[in-house]
């Protein structure tokens, strides 16, 4: 089990350099800079949502957010590819200090569901993978 968080990780870990290759460091393109700020603000609500989970008994969590903010877009591309790289950074050191109670831990989430981290986590993994693939062309 622990080899499936490990991977979940690994697969955060890589982003920063797969969106560095794909050029969103020295983009000029809205839309993918929007992009960028969007996977930002949603690492960074994720990090929230875990803290909340593994320190309070059955929260209700709120949704990640859907498009980004004004204040997430502004500055330039290198300024907010160091933004989504030191957000991500926070977020693994997190994940990686989890003990496997902490990734069992369960919550409700927007949609009145119960929620592991571990699912939580998943989720995200799976929604980066989905914005690479598609900034990468």
């Amino acid at each position: 089990m622990l080899d499936a968080f490990r991977e979940l990780i690994d697969e955060l870990l890589s982003a920063p350099a797969a969106l560095r290759d794909a050029g969103l460091g020295t983009t000029d393109d809205e839309g993918a800079l929007a992009a960028l700020a969007l996977l930002t603000e949603r690492d960074a609500a994720l990090l929230g949502r875990i803290q909340k989970t593994i320190r309070t008994n059955s929260p209700v969590l709120k949704a990640p957010p859907a498009i980004p903010s004004p204040e997430s877009t502004a500055g330039s591309a290198a300024e907010l590819m160091a933004r989504f790289e030191i957000g991500r950074g926070e977020l693994v050191s997190l994940l990686m200090n989890l003990t496997l109670k902490d990734w069992e831990r369960t919550a409700i989430d927007w949609n009145g569901e119960e929620i592991s981290v571990a699912d939580d986590v998943e989720q995200h993994v799976e929604y980066d993978e989905q914005v690479q693939e598609e900034l990468a062309g």
